[in-house]
């Protein structure tokens, strides 16, 4: 009987166009609804709760974890009649207590269950009861959930985000992600504070994926931080909108949830540097209270219908979401909607019933023409008033146009007629409009650049002239036209942004040298000098000596007078020596002998830095280093030429809007080598070159090149056959070893001079022309 009050209520509501009395109020102008009692009673696998009152419920349903609990809100309700808390100990429930809450509109009755681990629940109206169904862990699982969403939100929050679970669809009201490739993700959340209107979240790094909820019963906007492990402890007190941030971890993310001070505003959550910003869109929303209408009697010609009933759900206050695609016209939507959302299930409607409805939720006044007629059948579930207002109109070949509160709806044919004679009536005023004349100043860029993006602006009147002296515009043409070649000004006239690129070219070589060498020789002499003759007529003198380093004269020993020649290359300063020599007393037999060993070790590390600032889009050019003359014969005769051997460095930079620098490089470093000498004797140049092109976010190093040699070298020199005896080989041959390595690389690092042109340039792009 109750239900069919409300139906004859809504019908005639309806039919005499008055504002619908929302359903949130219903509970501040009845009587209270008295909690009896709570009965326990055992069901299939686990155990029935049923929450008794005076009249039918209205509930809200939220489960919260860390002890895991369900939370029923009773709105309007009284429950200090029930004795509790009530010991349950079975079917997954531990206990079960109330509480008694009020908010700014009603009293609230709060009915407390304690869960095991892993239970499952069902809640569901029975008369004027509430029946709670939980199963253990081990049990059947009961039904899907269901709950009926009133306008009271719940009056506390969760302590922690930990705790705040997601919630069912039926308090999610709208949902958004957003995905990015990140260079340095961000692990920790350093903390939230409220600046102009917006509450800025500080992270030590970039946001790859990220998702914004919107939530009701209590109204609060959550942010869930994919691969953010830390978070801090306890919640953040905000100023605004926004009561506080409350911070929790969960599996692979961290949640940040907003509690807003009232209603939940209009905002949406951006990138920026060092973290995310919610900035607020507009105005606080209007109140999230759901309202309730009925739809209006059917006409006496037609049959009576179903009543259905048109939930207005929460205005979507978040961030500005796209409305899902409907397949009308074969073509995506590409408008975005964010009026209060509402669902509407209707068969056979009159188009003009259905108006006042969406008039009623939008709180818009709505003048429709008098040959919109007909009916319609719609079916659409939680989305916005507005996008269901232009898929009706789209169905029923109507149009609409917006004049600040009010709405006029007609035929398209009649609103397109209507457009047309207006466009041209203003195209045949325009002539005879006065025209006017504006300078507008230009603080960065050339006047002379930005005339030529100013005329198309202008209208077939219009004329713009630079003065190059001061750096201005002169405009002239219609207020409309000056207005929007204003505008564009002022867009395209921003700070340059610039940027300072920092190089190191880092140089590493070590070389490595060891040889070791034999010297000997001897001689040996026959003669009537030394006293031992042959005693021949012939020969009569017969001498033997080494003769590596030349041979000796008959009579005379050569000095020196190696046989085995092979020495290390030592000399002052390096490696060392040692000799040995044997002789006869007289001088007829003699050996030399001399062991040489060297053994070098070298590093050398050279470090060039060379730097240099530019404007956005500009080359820069850096360098140091002489120059070498060469001499030129030609036909004319001798000319000197000078080539440069230099360190510089050229780059020419392009910074996007999110921090980033392009940069196009080319780095040399060149330098005379004397030990490479030409025919006149002019060394030769080494070069080391790179040149290329790499993407860097601000204040990054990235290594845009290396070349890494080695050179070895291992040689023996040895007299044939003697040098391959074993251990005696040792003194018919010479062995040398050599390992020389060199690495080169190139470090880049650019630094933006002045991040706030850039983020000037970066919103300016995204707004787009006022």
């Amino acid at each position: 009987m109750n239900s069919n009050l409300k139906v004859l209520a809504g019908l005639a509501l309806c039919a005499l166009l008055a504002p619908a009395s929302p359903l949130a109020d219903a509970p501040r102008a009845a009587a209270p609804n008295v909690i009896q009692g709570i009965g326990v009673s055992d069901a299939a696998g686990g155990v029935e709760l049923e929450i008794r009152g005076t009249r039918a419920p209205s509930y809200t349903v939220f489960k919260l974890q860390d002890p895991p609990r369900l939370v029923v809100d009773l709105a309007g309700a009284d429950v200090s009649a029930v004795s509790a808390p009530v010991a349950v100990g079975k079917g997954g429930v531990r206990e079960v207590s109330t509480a008694q809450y009020q908010d700014d509109r009603s009293a609230v009755g709060r009915v407390i269950v304690a869960l095991d681990a892993g239970a499952r629940y069902e809640v569901a109206p029975r008369d004027r009861a509430v029946v709670v169904k939980v199963a253990a862990a081990d049990g059947p699982a009961p039904a899907a959930e269901r709950k009926v969403a009133v306008a009271a939100p719940s009056p506390a929050t969760p302590s922690s985000a930990a705790e705040e679970k997601l919630p069912a669809s039926d308090h999610v009201l709208s949902r958004r992600a957003d995905e990015a490739a990140v260079s340095r993700p961000a692990t920790a959340v350093l903390g939230a504070r409220a600046r102009q209107g917006a509450v800025a979240l500080a992270l030590d790094g970039e946001v790859g994926r990220f998702e914004v909820l919107e939530l009701e019963d209590p109204p609060r906007l959550a942010v869930d931080l994919y691969g953010v492990s830390k978070a801090p402890r306890s919640a953040v007190a905000l100023e605004g909108p926004f009561r506080q941030a409350r911070f929790g971890r969960d599996l692979g993310k961290v949640r940040v949830v907003l509690d807003a001070a009232g209603a939940l505003p209009r905002c949406e959550v951006k990138r920026a540097a060092g973290g995310l910003v919610i900035a607020l869109a507009g105005s606080s929303a209007p109140g999230r209270a759901l309202a309730q209408a009925k739809a209006a009697a059917p006409s006496p010609e037609a049959k009576a219908e179903p009543v259905k009933v048109i939930t207005a759900q929460s205005q979507a206050a978040g961030f500005t979401a796209t409305a899902p695609a409907y397949a009308l016209s074969g073509a995506p939507q590409k408008r975005e909607y964010t009026g209060r959302r509402i669902t509407l299930d209707f068969h056979d409607i009159e188009i003009r019933n259905l108006l006042r409805l969406i008039a009623d939720v939008s709180k818009k006044n709505i003048v429709v023409a008098d040959d919109v007629t007909g009916k319609v059948t719609v079916a659409l579930r939680n989305v916005p008033w507005d996008q269901a207002l232009d898929l009706v109109l789209k169905t029923k070949g109507l149009d609409k146009e917006e004049m600040g509160n009010v709405i006029r709806i007609a035929k398209i044919e009649e609103i397109a007629k209507e457009q047309t004679a207006r466009a041209e009536a203003q195209k045949a005023r325009a002539p005879l409009v006065p025209l006017k004349v504006r300078i507008i100043p230009v603080n960065f860029a050339r006047s002379g650049d930005v005339a030529a993006r100013v005329k198309d602006v202008l209208t077939d009147r219009g004329t713009v002239t630079t003065d190059d002296r001061t750096n201005v515009l002169i405009v002239k043409d219609i207020p409309e036209a000056l207005a929007r070649a204003e505008g564009l000004v002022r867009n395209l006239d921003t700070e340059i942004p610039q940027v300072r690129i920092e190089s190191r070219i880092v140089e590493a070589s070590s070389n490595f040298n060891q040889a070791i060498g034999v010297q000997w020789g001897g001689n040996a002499t026959a003669s009537a000098a030394t006293g031992n003759p042959t005693g021949l007529f012939f020969p009569n003198i017969a001498s033997a000596s080494g003769a590596a380093g030349g041979g000796p004269s008959i009579g005379t020993a050569g000095t020196p007078n190696y046989a085995v020649n092979l020495p290390a290359a030592i000399g002052q300063g390096s490696g060392g020596g040692l000799g040995f020599q044997f002789g006869s007393a007289g001088g007829a037999f003699n050996l030399n002998l001399r062991l040489s060993a060297l053994e070098n070790r070298g590093v050398v590390k050279t470090i060039s830095a060379p730097s240099v600032s530019t404007v956005d889009n500009k080359e820069a050019t850096i360098g140091q280093g002489i120059s070498i003359p060469f001499s030129q014969v030609s036909a004319s005769g001798v000319n000197t030429v000078f080539i440069e051997a230099k360190l510089e460095l050229k780059v020419t930079p392009h910074i996007s809007a999110d921090g980033s620098v392009l940069m196009k490089i080319k780095v040399t470093n060149n330098s005379p080598n004397p030990q490479l000498t030409g025919a006149n004797g002019q060394p030769s140049i080494s070069k080391r070159e790179a040149e290329t092109e790499a993407l860097v976010k601000d204040g990054e190093t990235t290594v845009i090149g290396g070349i890494y040699t080695r050179q070895t070298a291992s040689s023996v020199a040895e007299v044939p056959f003697f040098g391959k005896i074993p251990i005696l080989g040792f003194f018919f041959r010479t062995k040398s070893e050599s390992d020389q390595n060199t690495e080169l690389l190139v470090f880049i690092t650019p630094r933006i001079l002045n991040r706030q042109a850039t983020t000037a340039i970066a919103t300016g792009a995204a707004g787009g022309q006022p």
